[in-house]
């Protein structure tokens, strides 16, 4: 018992959203060291670094693979979502797209496998919904003209392409694990102007 309590305040403390704001952030996707995930920043040019990546006990590499300017960014935002599943999602201006860019990262409970759902949109997404066949990430409404009033839904399902579409409503829920994603507040530099919101941008230093 004593154990299991140890356990579950050290995922309470990990799953913090934010870790006020510090570097590097780590994520407790599930039980045990080899179901983190870390998000650590180098090489601050400006007020843009280089983003990597940990999964449990693998070494860091480039948050999006590939040459490290690929992972450079700014105003990134992190959240630890989720209770029964959790999700570490991040996004920011990276220079690789046009777009705000970013990453939902899971960890399948039967497999240990990591699971990394990326997108690319102006908003960020407002909830991801888990099921036995496929994940959907939302966004609110904006963001693309097709979805001034509309909701933009990816929906990556294993063995299949990944796809999307625009619909009038949120999905129905029946048969997911749905999860409430929130946006984050400024880092540091920026509290005075806006404050109260639970996750951060973590700004590169």
């Amino acid at each position: 018992m004593q154990r299991a309590a140890a356990v579950l305040l050290l995922l309470s403390l990990l799953a913090l959203p934010a870790l006020a704001g510090r570097m590097p952030m780590s994520c407790a996707l599930g039980n045990g060291p080899d179901a983190v995930v870390t998000l650590s920043r180098d090489h601050p040019i400006a007020d843009t670094a280089v983003y990597h990546l940990a999964q449990g006990r693998d070494a860091l590499h480039p948050l999006f693979g590939g040459e490290p300017d690929d992972s450079r960014g700014s105003g990134v935002r992190v959240q630890c979502a989720g209770a029964r599943q959790r999700a570490m999602v991040v996004q920011g201006e990276f220079m690789s797209a046009a777009y705000p860019r970013g990453l939902v990262m899971l960890r399948e409970p039967r497999t240990g496998r990591f699971v990394q759902l990326a997108f690319a949109e102006r908003n960020a997404p407002g909830w991801l919904y888990l099921g036995p066949k496929d994940r959907l990430l939302v966004f609110p409404p904006g963001g693309r003209i097709e979805t001034r009033k509309r909701y933009l839904v990816y929906r990556f399902a294993t063995g299949q392409e990944d796809a999307e579409e625009v619909v009038d409503s949120l999905p129905d829920a029946r048969g997911y694990e749905v999860i409430r994603l929130q946006r984050g507040q400024r880092d540091e530099e920026n509290r005075s102007t806006r404050k109260s919101t639970k996750t951060r941008v973590l700004a590169a230093r």
